[in-house]
């Protein structure tokens, strides 16, 4: 239908003042934001600035999972152990205190400890990938491709047996909600760091950290950078949790690593199960 001279110029204007007003997307992002942010626990008005959340992360500021892609080798932790239910307490116990808006919990289902990254979307968009996967242009072809070097070679690795882990402590709270984990044994120790050597050999990726990696299973991520008046808090709070992880809950056999595709910090499907002893 034909909007006629006045139709179109009022349409005209409309599209013009829509596209005045888009602004870019991290600041509108950032500024979209700062009001919740500012109520982000009891000190209204104060504003906390993102931590792992916004534009490319795995997070928004309501703490809701982005898609964030790429794959990993982890360990479930086993859902009917006590150190699993020690966690499901401390998500319980961290949403029901004043910190909750600043943090997220993950689900129950994804709680894990990780034995080796691979490649996530960052190492695609940065073009860090190493050189057999250089000519991927997304994370897909990287895990097919990934894949078919562990199903090919991947009989090769070391047998693993049990995994026994160990609380060791909270990461501080404020950048994390992470319970650091270190081998309980010392077969586990060295099964763990075989593997680790095994597959950045294999598949020719190597983080930084590499040589310092800290075991862990992360319970939630914090979403913004906390304030003068958090301090206090998240101290009366660790205090609180690390009470959880004691006795039985202190130690796990974690479930057998697998290679394991991400969209988001939501779900870790197992794809291929490495050699066990």
């Amino acid at each position: 239908m034909l909007l006629g001279t006045a139709g179109a110029l009022a349409t005209s204007l409309a599209l013009a003042d829509h596209a005045a007003a888009e602004p870019v997307a991290a600041e509108a992002y950032d500024a979209g934001n700062r009001k919740d942010n500012e109520n982000s626990g009891a000190d209204s008005g104060q504003y906390r600035a993102p931590l792992a959340a916004g534009p490319g992360m795995k997070w928004d500021l309501d703490g809701n999972a982005q898609r964030f892609r790429g794959n990993t080798f982890v360990c479930p932790v086993p859902q009917d152990s006590a150190f699993f239910k020690a966690e499901q307490q401390a998500m319980a116990l961290m949403k029901d205190s004043d910190l909750a808006p600043q943090y997220v919990c993950l689900p129950h289902n994804s709680l894990h400890m990780t034995v080796f990254d691979v490649i996530t979307q960052n190492h695609v968009k940065n073009k860090t990938l190493p050189a057999w996967l250089a000519d991927c242009t997304d994370v897909s072809q990287v895990s097919q491709r990934v894949l078919a070097r562990l199903q090919a070679q991947g009989s090769g690795l070391t047998p693993l047996g049990p995994i026994n882990m160990k609380v060791k402590g909270f990461r501080p709270f404020e950048a994390n909600f992470t319970m650091d984990l270190t081998p309980a044994d010392d077969a586990t120790r060295n099964a763990l760091w075989r593997a680790r050597r095994e597959l950045s050999t294999l598949l020719d990726v190597r983080a930084d950290n590499f040589d310092t990696y800290q075991f862990h299973s992360t319970i939630g991520y914090r979403l913004v950078q906390p304030i003068a008046n958090d301090y206090p808090k998240m101290r009366v709070l660790e205090a609180r949790l690390l009470k959880l992880f004691t006795g039985a809950a202190s130690t796990v056999t974690m479930e057998h690593p697998a290679f394991n595709l991400f969209d988001d910090m939501l779900a870790f499907p197992q794809l291929w199960l490495m050699p066990r002893a």
